[in-house]
Formats: structure tokens, sequence, C-alpha cells
């Protein structure tokens, strides 16, 4: 067993010897593991449950992880350890106690945790809830288990499997915290600065948000489909992967039921608003137990209005002030290139 690559690469690491219950992490797997995380493990803080040899710890050490913990009960692997970390530079511990109580004593937000159990025992629910519980994972990171391609482990509540892969009767499963999703609806003709508002308030609670350009066919669009799905991208483009924006031909609860989304966030700047959205709220949820969160409309947001908006875009006077400021150019050159029959 050897190092792969970046500081200590080439490093022998003295292998566990005796024990049928311990199968070290093969070099092919360890490679592929790190080639999955390529380009995040300098500067992550890294996990090494079940460390052993220490091999997974020690290659992250060595591709310059910020921090790693070692954890292992076994007197022959914390002696393998220490020897095997000999001379390794770096901010690292070591723990001999149960995995439990490693991750229940860990410090702070962790990148990666590594579970490598003996095969024979199942271990990532254990794992998982602890995590869940302590919030242990940063955003974007993964618990990493290997186990026996016989193991079929089921994926623990509140995380989503992301990734598998196989190394010969190794199967590597990278589990991520599964994302809270909810849908911001609406007509967005056009997408508003009162509507990112309330795209904002949703993402403080959610994950994610996926602005749904709901069609009614009883109402005359300004901006088609395509180009209202262009002025909000271009409204929202700077929240990233945080938002999407996609489009509702038929019922909202109906498309909601489809992605599996529990909630829809809603705006309202007034009681005539409320009552409306009200109303709606009740029958989203008898058609699909899709529950409503009303966030009301704050300062210079209450007077944004895109039926004012649609009127002054139709004059020979237009206001741009309340679309945002990413939209602004795109909007103007949609309303060039239309007809005054489309006006």
């Amino acid at each position: 067993m050897r190092i792969i690559t970046g500081r200590y690469r080439g490093r022998k690491i003295i292998p566990p010897e005796g024990n049928d219950e311990i199968r070290p992490t093969s070099d092919m797997a360890r490679e592929g593991i790190f080639n999955v995380l390529q380009g995040y493990v300098e500067g992550c803080r890294f996990i090494d449950l079940f460390a052993g040899s220490g091999a997974m710890g020690i290659e992250a050490l060595s591709r310059g992880a910020e921090e790693v913990l070692f954890c292992d009960t076994g007197r022959q692997s914390m002696q393998l350890l220490k020897k095997n970390l000999s001379g390794i530079d770096g901010k690292y511990s070591i723990t001999s106690r149960d995995f439990r109580d490693a991750l229940r004593s860990a410090k702070g937000k962790w990148d990666f945790i590594f579970c490598d159990p003996p095969y024979k025992y199942d271990y990532i629910a254990d794992v998982a809830a602890i995590v869940a519980e302590k919030e242990l994972l940063e955003e974007g990171g993964y618990i990493i288990y290997e186990h026996d391609n016989d193991l079929k482990p089921s994926v623990p509540d509140g995380f989503e499997c992301a990734k598998s892969k196989r190394y010969g009767r190794a199967i590597v499963e990278f589990y991520s915290r599964k994302k809270s999703v909810c849908a911001v609806t609406g007509s967005f003709d056009p997408f508003t600065k009162g509507h990112r508002y309330v795209v904002e308030k949703a993402l403080e609670q959610f994950d994610k948000a996926v602005v749904v350009v709901a069609v009614n066919p009883d109402r005359k669009r300004l901006f088609s489909l395509d180009e209202s799905v262009e002025i909000a991208k271009e409204s929202l483009a700077d929240l990233g992967e945080k938002v999407e924006v996609d489009v509702c031909y038929g019922m909202v609860a109906d498309y909601c039921e489809s992605r599996g989304i529990k909630a829809i966030v809603r705006g309202y700047r007034n009681e005539r608003d409320f009552a409306y959205e009200k109303e709606m709220s009740d029958y989203n949820f008898q058609r699909g137990g899709v529950v409503t969160l009303l966030i009301e409309a704050e300062g210079d947001t209450r007077r944004i209005s895109a039926t004012r908006i649609r009127e002054t875009l139709r004059t020979d006077a237009p206001e741009y002030d309340d679309l945002c400021d990413g939209c602004k150019e795109v909007v103007k050159q949609l309303m060039k290139n239309k007809t005054d029959e489309e006006i």
C-alpha cells in the first residue's frame, strides 16, 4: 500500500495483518474515491472512522486537507496508525473510542466523513443519525460509506445517495444531506424585485427554491413562457444552484406532487392579496397535501406590481426600476423585438 499522490506520494503504508474482519480500502478504491472528491480535498476537514492503517486520512493530508480526525478502537490498529503517521506533518488527531462517541465529540463541521467498518457490520444508519443530530456535515459534504457488495444498506433518513461506485467486492456510496425544496409559484409576467424578495425569504427556510412559471390560459401574457423563464433566470443568476426555474402547464399542486415538493412559498402585499392566497393555499392542500407559506411584502416591495410594470412597458415611457438589475437589459431587448400586435 502506498500514498497515491500529493505531498507524501509513494510513501509506504503498513497494512493490518492477521484479522479477516479488517479489509483495508484497496489502492484502486482509494484512488477512485479521491478522484470523485478531486478539487475539494485541499483545505477540507476529513474524518477517517474505522481508520485501521490510516491510509484514507493520510491520503487526505497528503492532498492538502486542513484537518483529519482518525478513529479506531482496536489496539493493533492504534499501534499501526501511529507508525504510519510517524513523520507526517499537518493538523490531525487520533481517538481510540467507539465511532459513535467519536462523532458526538467531534467539533464543528466536516467536509467528508469516511466510514469503512468491518464488512459484516452495517453502521450507516448510526453514523448518519449522529451526523444529522450534531449537524456535522458541511453543505456539499459527503458521508462516504464502503461496504461489501453482499450488504444492501438502506438510504438513511435525511440523506440521499449522490454517487455509488464499485471496486471489486467493495461498494462505495457517497451520501449527501437531502435538500429541502420549495416551489415559488406565479405567472412572473415579468419577474420583479418583489418576486426576488419572496425567493430570498424562501431560501432562508429551504435549501433550494424552484421558481415555477405557472400557465394561465385565460390570461394574455406580455412575455411568452420562454421569455418569462429567461427573465427569471437572469434575475436570479447570482443565486446559483440554490434556484431552478421551470414551467408548470397544469395545476400547481399536481406539479409539486410530481416533483416531490411539499411546500409552496407565495408573497402577498395587502389584505386582498392575502385572502386570495389563503383560498389558493387551502385548495392546494386539499388537492395535493402541499403546504403554502405566505410571505408578507416589506418596504418598497409592497408597491411593486407586475401589472403596472407591463402597463409602462407598453408605453413610450417604460419603467425598469422595479425589475431586478440582472434582467433589465434582457427585458429591454425583448420589448424592442416585439410587434405591435404582441404588445
